[in-house]
């Protein structure tokens, strides 16, 4: 009697592919079971990640069969494909992995595809291939995995802060002027050649020039008057109070022949009896044997007349004392402080629009451009191509800081190169410079310029960097509390889709509402997707068709108009 075989369908449907030949398989490709995490893929850093999980029923995987499964992104344009994974049944003798027959099986996978813009509206999808003895099969069709992919990272935005240098300039200047009167020992009265030198004539010029000058003020007129430590304090006392007073009655008398207007607290007159510091500091400079040991003496004894007689006791040194350094200590110095007004805002400008700016010092151009011109770009630039002939880093940084806020790269790197050739260590140079590469699109010299310059400024373009390398949380710490489109986006993708709204409520940007509409479909809220949308569509145009191709919102692309 002839046997009879029948195969039979499983209450589920299955065609049992060990009935009959290995491609029976093909037929029943719908029993593959793939799974993929995440669901949507999702573009970090650059890379498109995720597992997918494939699982084969009972019953199908032929005991002979060899399977290929390739994994594919497929997108309008093209296609990318990954590794492929190959299983056998389990009477192949190969060392893939095995599916058995009876129990049937899965496998996990890995996958990293480098991501493309044009990947933005894209499937994951699995290509199975059968091999039979020397045959390939192709299946009818892929199998998909996932859908994808959102790219919104790609949303970061460049932001430029470039950083001034500020002016040293000040409304008003001081300026000093000293000079020395020398007396003769145990003598107050000041002789012509003191009164005639080039330092006190230099000095009385300074002071009636200042006095004549409506733009300048003489603040004081200091005159310290000394005695030399030697001889009895008394005397001393006496003498160099003495000394105060001719001096002042000299520089006086010059006064009055100059017709001009001196007030009677202008000059102030004090004396020091015994000028032991002024000694101390001369014997210190000077080349004096056994000085060591009269600095001691200095040290040891605080009362006059035992210091002067212990170095009176050092009779060799006392000698060259008395010829070298005390008729230096018998004298008058005088210090006059002269206070000048500098020019007014209204005289800066004055300049400035009458094309006079040749007659502006560096600290005057710098503190009209950035106080009195502050929000007049092109004067700001006349005035910093001004001051060419000054080599000032500050000039320089200034200038590349204009055109950085205009995002103007070319620009802002001629002048930024100057103040580099400057001083390449200037902190806000390397900030600025930092963000000229950022506009050039040079991230690896961005980041190196941005972290030595090490300033606040610097946190928005390395937190750019690191969004754009998956680096999220790192952004995040870079720019926490901006509340910049940039902070925004980073808190999206970190899953925090309150706080992201938090930060956009007050924005009004268009990329501003295109990421409140991509809080929106997060949170299933049609209204806040489609009027948002709306709003950004009004302030640029491109991102209707942007929002299009966003898988944030396939949800929502038949509804936007």
């Amino acid at each position: 009697m002839k046997r009879k075989i029948y195969c039979l369908a499983v209450s589920f449907g299955l065609i049992v592919a060990s009935c009959g030949s290995p491609e029976k398989m093909k037929e029943a490709a719908d029993q593959i079971k793939v799974t993929c995490t995440p669901e949507v893929l999702e573009a970090r850093g650059g890379t498109v990640k995720a597992k997918i999980t494939v699982a084969f029923p009972e019953k199908y995987f032929h005991p002979k069969a060899v399977l290929e499964m390739l994994p594919v992104v497929k997108y309008a344009n093209g296609e990318v494909a990954g590794t492929v994974k190959v299983l056998q049944g389990e009477k192949i003798k190969d060392n893939n992995t095995v599916i058995m027959q009876k129990t049937g099986g899965s496998y996990t996978q890995d996958l990293t595809f480098d991501f493309t813009d044009d990947m933005k509206v894209a499937t994951l999808e699995i290509r199975p291939t059968l091999i039979v003895k020397d045959q390939r099969l192709q299946f009818p069709n892929d199998i998909k995995a996932a859908d994808g992919v959102i790219a919104t990272y790609k949303l970061a935005e460049v932001e430029v802060k470039p950083v001034t240098h500020e002016d040293a300039y000040t409304k008003t200047t001081e300026s000093t002027k000293e000079a020395e009167i020398k007396f003769i020992i145990n003598q107050a009265a000041v002789r012509s050649s003191e009164i005639n030198k080039e330092d006190v004539k230099l000095l009385e010029k300074f002071i009636v020039d200042a006095l004549k000058d409506e733009k300048q003020t003489v603040k004081e007129v200091k005159i310290s008057s000394y005695a030399s430590p030697d001889g009895a304090t008394s005397l001393n006392e006496k003498l160099s109070n003495n000394r105060g007073k001719s001096s002042n009655d000299a520089l006086s008398a010059y006064l009055k022949k100059s017709k001009v207007s001196v007030g009677k607290d202008l000059v102030s007159v004090r004396h020091t009896a015994e000028d032991w510091e002024g000694f101390k500091t001369l014997l210190s400079a000077s080349n004096i044997q056994d000085k060591e040991l009269v600095l001691r003496v200095l040290s040891m004894y605080s009362d006059s007349e035992v210091r002067e007689r212990e170095i009176k006791n050092i009779a060799a040194v006392y000698k060259v004392i008395a010829d070298e350094i005390l008729p230096d200590l018998r004298r008058s110095k005088l210090l006059a402080t002269v206070e000048v007004a500098n020019l007014t805002d209204d005289e800066i400008k004055a300049l400035v629009e009458s094309d006079s700016i040749g007659q502006l010092d560096v600290e005057q151009i710098i503190y009209a451009a950035e106080k009195l011109y502050a929000n007049d770009e092109n004067v700001k630039i006349k005035l910093y191509k001004s001051a060419d002939k000054f080599s000032d880093v500050r000039t320089y940084n200034n200038l590349g800081a204009i055109y950085l806020a205009k995002k103007s790269a070319d620009e802002a790197k001629t002048a930024l190169d100057a103040a580099l050739a400057i001083n390449g260590s200037d902190a806000k140079v390397k900030n600025n410079a930092g963000y000229v590469a950022l506009l050039q699109g040079n991230l690896t010299e961005t980041g190196k310029l941005l972290a030595e310059a090490g300033l606040d400024e610097g946190k928005a373009g390395l937190a750019y960097i690191a969004i754009g390398k998956g680096e999220y949380d790192q952004a995040q710490t870079l720019i926490n509390g901006s509340k910049s489109i940039n902070e925004a986006l980073v808190l999206l993708l970190n899953n925090k889709v309150e706080d992201a709204a938090a930060v956009l409520k007050n924005l009004t940007s268009a990329k501003a509402y295109y990421l409140k509409a991509v809080v929106g479909a997060r949170q299933n809220n049609e209204d806040d997707v489609l009027s948002n949308l709306n709003k950004a569509f009004e302030k640029d145009a491109s991102l209707k068709e942007a929002s299009k191709k966003d898988a944030e919102f396939a949800a929502f692309w038949q509804k936007i108009q």
